[in-house]
């Protein structure tokens, strides 16, 4: 190879982009990307949007091979950050040696237009001189994909930019609901490959012997703005939809295992319609828990193998459409509801029957008509 200034240079670094609407379970993939041998040295780029910063505790990578970029304002010039991000790893790589890598993850937030991120990467000389955009795979819910795409135009651009279209929960979602989603991503992006999968289990090997990206076999839609130089600047991002937001809150103290598992249930199904993501860390009786959800969708809660940190608090970041982040954090009294546990009797405790009324009614006062 040839660098920049037009001396030898050493073989440029292999990119993925990982790419996908809110809760569809990019970062599961990137963790069992990470696990296994052929990342086993890779370095990861992670766009977040949210006012705290939590996906990174999600992912296994070491320090020195991680970035995170905060586009919680939903603001523009993420696609330049993604470089600044890429170019600090390649230099950190000659410094310390555990900050070597030989490929690099760059996993996108859900709302993200991966376009300008692709454009920077395959035409700034400073990043293509050292870094090799080898595919994009967009992951699609198997659960709410179809909805997304109708509803969401980050949704359709992501879907038609893909190499790789993985569509996820298939371990939830029906088969007919896979076979439909799989008809309205072949009809959007037909050269796209389509996996199906549950918990991120694809062959990672596969993403990287292929070639390099190429545009040529994409939809055209999808050639005409990856041709367009003035793209990123003439499409601003998701903050034209004024209804999104994104609000952290936060839980003093450990939580119940049933006022946790009330709390999400009762969350779901009554705000469900409005709640693009929530996801964050709980202290569910002196343990850590990883804790999602999408809609009406919860993931069962992770017990993680330690904290990430020295913050022993829950923390949960919210991605939502119309909602108050007061209302929500009224609902936090269940997390003390222990459901009785300690009594054994065939008898109804008032008080806990009480509480679980209560309960209740802060969710119903604040439920959204949508």
């Amino acid at each position: 190879m040839v660098a920049a200034d037009g001396s030898p240079g050493e073989p440029r670094v292999p990119v993925i982009l990982v790419t996908g609407f809110l809760g569809s379970g990019k970062t599961t993939l990137v963790n069992r990307l990470l696990k296994a041998p052929a990342f086993a040295r890779a370095a990861v780029v992670i766009n977040e949007f949210g006012t705290v910063s939590i996906d990174h505790l999600y992912v296994s990578a070491p320090v020195e091979r991680a970035r995170v970029i905060d586009s919680g304002c939903l603001c523009g010039h993420v696609h330049e950050q993604v470089a600044s991000s890429l170019l600090d790893l390649h230099a950190g790589r000659r410094r310390l040696a555990t900050a070597a890598f030989d490929c690099v993850l760059i996993e996108t937030s859900g709302l993200a237009d991966p376009v300008p991120i692709i454009q920077i990467i395959t035409t700034d000389a400073s990043v293509s001189a050292r870094f090799v955009l080898r595919t994009v795979v967009t992951v699609v819910d198997g659960v709410h994909g179809r909805q997304q795409l109708t509803a969401h135009d980050e949704s359709r651009k992501q879907a038609a930019i893909a190499d790789t279209l993985v569509i996820s929960k298939v371990d939830i979602a029906s088969a007919g609901e896979q076979d439909a989603l799989a008809g309205v991503l072949r009809a959007a992006n037909p050269g796209a490959r389509q996996i199906r999968a549950a918990q991120g289990a694809i062959d990672a090997q596969e993403l990287l012997d292929g070639g390099v990206f190429s545009a040529a076999d994409r939809p055209e839609a999808a050639r005409a703005w990856l041709g367009d130089p003035s793209y990123a600047d003439a499409n601003p991002p998701a903050a034209a939809d004024s209804s999104i937001r994104s609000f952290a809150l936060r839980h003093e103290g450990e939580i119940t295992v049933p006022g946790l598992v009330l709390w999400m249930n009762l969350l779901a199904g009554m705000r469900g319609k409005g709640l693009l993501r929530v996801k964050g860390i709980a202290n569910v009786e002196g343990r850590p828990y990883a804790i999602q959800a999408v809609q009406t969708v919860v993931s069962e809660p992770q017990p993680l193998d330690g904290w990430p940190d020295d913050d022993r608090g829950t923390r949960l970041v919210f991605i939502t459409r119309g909602m108050d982040p007061a209302e929500i954090e009224r609902t936090f009294a269940t997390f003390d509801f222990d459901a009785g546990r300690a009594a054994r009797s065939a008898r109804i405790d008032p008080t806990a029957y009480r509480r679980f009324a209560e309960t209740m009614e802060l969710f119903r006062a604040g439920t959204i008509q949508n």
